[in-house]
């Protein structure tokens, strides 16, 4: 339970709004400066000596000082263990590619279907959508860091083919930051067909190593954080407060939440389960006629909502009528500003009766209200404290979403009073849970043949394999150890081919053959021409199922809001 207002409240065309007009900014102010101080200064050399380029929604630049160090990684003692690793990861990498134009296919399915209990398996990150603003800086440095060791598999590879690597770039597009590998392709064309393949599946193999080192870390997160915290299954503690909670000054760090509303704490899920069973509760209070004249003017001068009239006696007593009327009020410190400080611990609770039959609330000249009415509600927590090892009794008077917004909570506590400000475990759990996904979406959609990913380069050179197997010729056969025999019989058939035209054209007397019109294709123009054709049609086919599953996704999460 995040929340119990709507989580993805925040607008996604807002967001993006202000992202471009950002940048819109940023670039006009760089263009005033370098059209201002062109003349002065020389600034598109500096800009070509630093290898840096700015673009709207671009920011990059390149530099050539890894090179070495990636060089000696790779060569040297350790050459042929990443012979191996690469090899492995190419096989692990062309498996990927049925699987991941297999999951497109049922995530389209479900999409469409819409199965009970059956989500889709892809759905977009969109920051402000379904990322909340404090986990955006999870986001970019999992995509960043799954780039990173994504183009490092590619540098890698290549150098262990004895292919030079040009530069590595860093780049920021948009929201989002990046790496790149910029390949010698002048010496790509030079190796085998099998090298190179190795090359363009290393940055697939690399993220599907980083998503199982992952999975291995964040299940193994208990065992690797038990030197600093304490963990446990049955006791839930307090991790966290933030700044500006109602019990700021009520709890401390550490602090162990037994039970709300005789409700037994565990876990976070019980937690979650206490709380919901207060909110089907429906309980009323005794309340003094300036606390509902208070309540009654706040809601009737929030005029932005156009609220009115709103009389809680009579909404009480009329099922019909109750409305949910916190979620319309601006400033929730104005309504909690009509209860005393006392209020959580001496309210009285009622039963509401009909007029002839008064409440017990009349005795003491007040009436009882339904809180449910405007979603407040009265937890008295049961908290074991850290500091004196004893149980205080907490009351709480408000909605849920204030309770839950008042701590964090989780099932370890620090070994350590330094680390009682550092919620480590929280951050291990939540870095990985992004990195993961992250990482795994990445290689999927380079598996495959979309357009400037690695799948477009992996199914070219799979495709000239596969021909080179069943019957190859020419070019893809120049490594092959009986070249000079071949070449020797191209010779002769050559030859044979000139005599029978010279015999075709002593035939007609000189003229033109019928034929010359309609040029006969050779074998290996044949096979060319088929490998094209196959290699459009798998592309469309991957553009189309891709494109499908981007805009579905967008609108399947358009309507989960």
């Amino acid at each position: 339970m995040e929340a119990w207002n709507n989580p993805m409240s925040a607008p996604f065309f807002s967001f993006v709004i202000k992202v471009i007009g950002i940048w819109i900014i940023f670039f006009v102010i760089l263009k005033l400066i370098y059209i201002k101080y062109k003349d002065q200064f020389d600034i598109d050399g500096f800009l070509e000596r630093r290898n840096l380029s700015v673009q709207l929604f671009y920011i990059g630049f390149s530099t050539t000082r890894l090179n070495s160090m990636i060089k000696s990684i790779s060569s040297g003692r350790y050459e042929r263990f990443w012979y191996y690793w690469f090899k492995i990861g190419s096989w692990v990498s062309l498996s990927l590619l049925p699987l991941s134009v297999g999951l497109l296919i049922y995530n389209l399915f479900i999409i469409f279907i819409k199965p009970t209990g059956i989500e889709p398996v892809i759905s977009p990150i969109v920051p402000g959508v379904n990322v909340k603003g404090s986990d955006s800086w999870y986001l970019i440095i999992s995509v960043l860091v799954s780039m990173i060791i994504h183009e490092l598999g590619h540098a890698i590879a290549s150098y262990v083919s004895k292919c030079e690597i040009n530069s590595i770039g860093f780049f920021f597009l948009f929201i989002m930051p990046g790496a790149s590998v910029n390949l010698d392709y002048s010496e790509l064309d030079k190796i085998n067909l099998w090298q190179k393949l190795r090359i363009q599946c290393g940055g697939v193999w690399h993220n599907v190593v980083l998503c199982i080192i992952g999975y291995l870390l964040l299940s193994s997160s208990s065992f690797l954080l038990s030197p600093l915290y304490k963990i446990s299954n049955d006791k839930l503690y307090i991790t966290g407060i933030p700044n500006g909670s109602l019990l700021e000054r009520n709890l401390n760090i550490g602090d162990q939440i037994l039970s709300i509303n005789d409700c037994k704490i565990n876990n976070r899920s019980d937690l979650v389960e206490c709380i919901y069973k207060e909110l089907d509760r429906t309980r009323s209070y005794c309340i003094s006629p300036n606390t509902i004249t208070c309540l009654e003017n706040v809601f009737n001068n929030n005029n932005n909502n156009n609220i009115t009239n709103v009389n809680l006696s009579n909404v009480n007593n009329n099922n019909s009528k109750k409305i949910n009327l916190i979620n319309q009020i601006d400033n929730g410190k104005r309504l909690r500003d009509c209860f005393g400080v006392n209020d959580a611990t001496t309210l009285v609770e009622c039963v509401p009766v009909s007029i002839d039959f008064p409440s017990e609330c009349a005795k003491s000249k007040k009436e009882c209200i339904n809180f449910n009415q405007f979603n407040y509600h009265i937890f008295h927590l049961n908290i074991l404290s850290q500091d004196f090892d004893n149980i205080e009794q907490l009351s709480f008077l408000g909605t849920a979403q204030e309770l839950w917004d008042s701590f964090i909570v989780n099932n370890y506590q620090s070994r350590f009073l330094f680390l009682n400000g550092w919620d480590l475990p929280w951050y291990f759990n939540q870095f990985f849970s992004y990195l993961i996904p992250v990482s795994a979406g990445l290689a999927a959609f380079n598996a495959i043949a979309i357009p400037y990913m690695d799948g477009e380069h992996i199914l070219e050179t799979i495709l000239s394999i596969l021909f080179l197997k069943f019957g190859g010729s020419g070019n893809d056969k120049k490594n092959s150890p009986n070249n000079k025999t071949n070449n020797k019989m191209k010779i002769n058939n050559s030859n044979n081919n000139n005599n029978n035209n010279n015999n075709i054209n002593n035939s007609n007397g000189g003229k033109e053959s019928s034929s010359s019109t309609f040029p006969v294709l050779s074998k290996k123009e044949k096979r060319e021409r088929l490998k094209l054709i196959i290699s459009k049609v798998i592309k469309i086919s991957t553009i189309v199922l891709f494109g499908l599953t981007v805009i579905l996704s967008f609108y399947n999460l358009k309507y989960q809001r």
